[in-house]
């Protein structure tokens, strides 16, 4: 659909030239609720009034009798509703069309999408995977679309967080680095030590103010600290990189603040946020001695360098997307960190040469940070200060996508063995949080729905060899929680529920699995000849009138898979992709309810059934890539 819009407003434009000044109209189209309005309708004679001062209706009847038969697609154009243009295509030619694989071209434009960003100090928790879900549906969209696509994670790895910790092993549990090192499951042992802490930090004045001695000791690299704090770091960003690897969820460049502090990249920065006065010492008495930068939008001054010389995090920050952009006369040397199954490297920054030969990471021309809305304005801040700096193109190109949290329903919060209190169980969600102790591990979470999973697999298919009933649970398990994560507006708080999940027939992954499974199952079937021989697929006028709109309708919605990734990314809205799958889903099963395939008798509707099939699985099969949804072999 979308290489024929492009189609149509070329012959369009060809069409009207010298009829019509077009100049700085654009023709938009639309698909209309109901087809007695078109395949395609445009309001391209609503805009043209506008610019030449004359009526629509006027105008669309003019343009709809210099298009009549010059639209290679189309059969018909028809005005309606004052000036609209009510385009019907050529159905057969545009079925057989979509039936030819037309390879994308790709896109002359590097995105970098930066997801997950977890404090390397614990394992990851359930809200973590919000983020890291969509982040990676963001960048598989991306790829799609044909941009070459970066994905980073940003690794805070001398934050406050890991020293709560580092302070926890040395001087609360009085280990040394050899003992820490010897911990068999680093990032779980640090889950219920971070909660402890944390307690202890509130209750006790002192033994905070000896956490933000050993902050300092990391930041000065003095011993033991900055040696466990390095180890820590590493290790459990390791873990955290096993979780997110279960969801099919990979990364290329794992950026360390430690590196962006020790290439004193935002000095590079500074230089130039001072030059143009976009940074500068702070009016305010409170503040005496701090550089600020004005926050336009609230009106309020953010610090950027303490008076003790100290750079905070905000400034970090916008030094290193800074660096995104290329903006920065600096970079980072770069080392191989791990290697997925598949071959596909990570590498992390360094703040030393390596011996690796050069890398080019970085130089995006666009870039999306998923971070929670709680961060709106430190990304609204960044932004602002891109296009302070005369940096109008990729202030435009800085893009924040924000969410909202995750929570648990209370049944949910039972169910992995957590306290309700008093009064919550007639709650809507549980809020959840890792510094409170109150938060459920990311990988305990995957457990639980595997072994649900394998329970509904084994009931279904008792004979099922061991191995492969956990292989196709486990698939079942990623669609059940990826779509969850997805397909929930980006501004609403989600309650995780397992049954909600799970669910087999309602708005769910395991449903949009179960279909292409039904499918595929067809497809086998004819492939062993079943059915007997496949006749070629011939015109729509064989189906009788309803079977013909059910059938063509499910032709147009499944021609809209490029047009739908475009509108998601445009308005940052992933979950119209799941409704879009969803949807298509619940057409196609009310369709083969209706028309089955393998036991038509006539050979050319047959024939037709089943090339809609075979459409219908290579487009939401790579509907369901996208949102890193595997087809498992049976459910």
């Amino acid at each position: 659909m979308k290489t024929l819009q492009e189609q149509l407003r070329r012959e369009i434009a060809a069409a009207l030239e010298g009829a019509y000044d077009l100049g700085g109209v654009e023709t938009e189209f639309a698909v209309p609720a109901e087809r007695k309005f078109g395949d395609l309708s445009t309001n391209l004679a609503f805009a043209l009034a506008k610019k030449l001062k004359e009526k629509p209706f006027t105008l669309a009847s003019g343009i709809a009798a210099r298009l009549q038969g010059r639209l290679q697609a189309v059969a018909e154009v028809r005005v309606a509703g004052g000036g609209f243009l009510n385009l019907y295509l050529k159905r057969d030619e545009f079925i057989a069309a979509q039936r030819r694989k037309m390879p994308k071209p790709p896109r002359d434009e590097k995105v970098i999408v930066e997801h997950t960003s977890i404090n390397p100090n614990k394992s990851a928790h359930i809200g973590h995977l919000r983020n890291s879900c969509l982040g990676d549906v963001l960048a598989r969209c991306c790829r799609f679309l044909g941009y070459e696509v970066e994905v980073q994670n940003y690794i805070d790895d001398t934050g406050i967080q890991v020293a709560d910790v580092v302070w926890g092993l040395l001087h609360y549990q009085k280990k040394d680095l050899a003992a820490i090192r010897a911990l068999p499951e680093l990032a779980a042992h640090l889950w219920e030590l971070y909660a402890e802490v944390n307690r202890l930090f509130a209750e006790n004045e002192e033994l905070a103010a000896q956490r933000r001695e050993v902050h300092k000791r990391i930041e000065d690299k003095l011993e033991p600290e900055y040696s466990a704090c390095r180890y820590v770091a590493e290790q459990v960003l390791l873990d955290h990189i096993r979780t997110m690897e279960k969801l099919g969820i990979q990364y290329d460049l794992l950026a360390r603040e430690s590196d962006v502090i020790a290439l004193d990249f935002f000095t590079a920065a500074a230089a130039g946020l001072t030059a143009r006065g976009v940074m500068a010492p702070s009016a305010d008495p409170e503040k005496a001695g701090c550089l600020v930068i004005h926050y336009d939008r609230e009106k309020i001054e953010k610090i950027i360098v303490r008076s003790n010389h100290t750079i905070t995090y905000v400034g970090k920050d916008i030094a290193y997307n800074f660096w995104k952009f290329d903006l920065l006369s600096r970079d980072f040397h770069y080392a191989p960190f791990h290697a997925y199954p598949d071959g596909h490297p990570i590498f992390m920054t360094a703040s030393q040469p390596t011996g690796e030969p050069l890398r080019r990471f970085g130089r995006g021309r666009r870039v999306y940070n998923v971070i929670d809305v709680r961060q709106s304005y430190l990304q609204n801040l960044i932004g602002q200060v891109l296009a302070q700096m005369g940096h109008s193109r990729e202030s435009a190109n800085f893009v924040h996508f924000s969410y909202e949290m995750v929570a648990l329903t209370p049944a949910c919060v039972r169910e992995m063995g957590l306290k309700l209190e008093p009064g919550e169980e007639a709650k809507p969600y549980i809020e959840v949080s890792g510094r409170k102790g109150r938060a459920v591990k990311a990988d305990d979470l995957i457990a639980m729905l595997n072994e649900k999973s394998l329970g509904e697999v084994r009931q279904r298919h008792p004979d099922l060899a061991a191995e492969e009933a956990l292989k196709v649970a486990q698939a079942i398990a990623v669609a059940a929680l990826r779509y969850f994560m997805v397909k929930f507006n980006l501004n609403t708080v989600i309650a995780f529920d397992f049954q909600e999940a799970l669910n087999f027939e309602g708005d769910s992954g395991p449903y949009l699995q179960y279909t292409l499974v039904r499918l595929n199952s067809i497809l086998r079937k004819v492939a062993a000849g079943d059915a007997g021989a496949p006749a070629a697929a011939g015109s729509l006028a064989l189906l009788a009138d309803q079977e013909r709109q059910h059938h063509w309708e499910l032709v147009l919605s499944l021609s809209l898979l490029e047009i739908q990734v475009e509108f998601a990314l445009a308005n940052h809205e992933l979950s119209s992709l799941a409704a879009y799958a969803y949807g298509l889903c619940q057409k196609f099963n009310h369709y083969y309810h209706l028309y089955p395939v393998l036991a038509e008798k006539d050979p050319g509707i047959r024939a037709l059934r089943l090339d809609l099939v075979r459409l219908f699985k290579e487009r939401v099969e790579r509907l369901l890539s996208l949102l890193g949804i595997e087809i498992p072999e049976r459910m």
